[in-house]
């Protein structure tokens, strides 16, 4: 007696499985990528193409502003509400500058949504205060500044954190 022997090839449903596999990843990672745009980096706040042009004489004036100024940032530490910062900006002698063009950015690391542009509100001996803002969730901020004075620009960042 003979028995039948039955041959089943599984290949064909296999490839076929891990090209319809393959088309349902690509859909996910599609959706995942609308649903989470990339958010622009804001450290030099200019656009990136403006910075992309220019990287080169960026990197240079901030290397000479490293080498003749400091900066001081007066916080690390925000709460829920009404916050204000201070930046002291001296040369390397010790000497305030109080004739520097400041601006300054909070944003969070996540998102440009809750981007704050700002100018000082008050400049004393070196010390470029601003604020009032208010500060509305908890977390990681980073708090960016881009300083001209005179032929020197620098772009500094520095971390706060809030809490309630």
């Amino acid at each position: 007696m003979d028995k039948a022997k039955s041959e089943h090839t599984y290949y064909p449903h296999v490839v076929i499985g891990m090209i319809i596999g393959c088309v349902i990843s690509c859909g996910f990672t599609i959706k995942i990528a609308m649903d989470n745009p990339v958010e622009m980096d804001t450290f030099y706040m200019e656009k990136y193409q403006q910075v992309d042009h220019s990287i080169n004489t960026i990197l240079e004036l901030q290397e000479k502003f490293n080498a003749k100024f400091d900066l001081a940032y007066s916080t690390e530490k925000f709460v829920i509400g009404q916050n204000s910062i201070t930046i002291r900006l001296s040369d390397k002698s010790g000497q305030p500058v109080n004739d520097a063009n400041v601006m300054m950015m909070l944003s969070r690391p996540d998102s440009n949504k809750e981007n704050k542009e700002m100018k000082p509100s008050h400049v004393e001996n070196g010390n470029y205060t601003f604020g009032p803002f208010e500060i509305t969730k908890p977390g990681r901020w980073q708090i960016l500044s881009k300083i001209d004075v005179g032929e020197f620009k620098g772009y500094h960042k520095n971390e706060a954190y809030a809490a309630q």
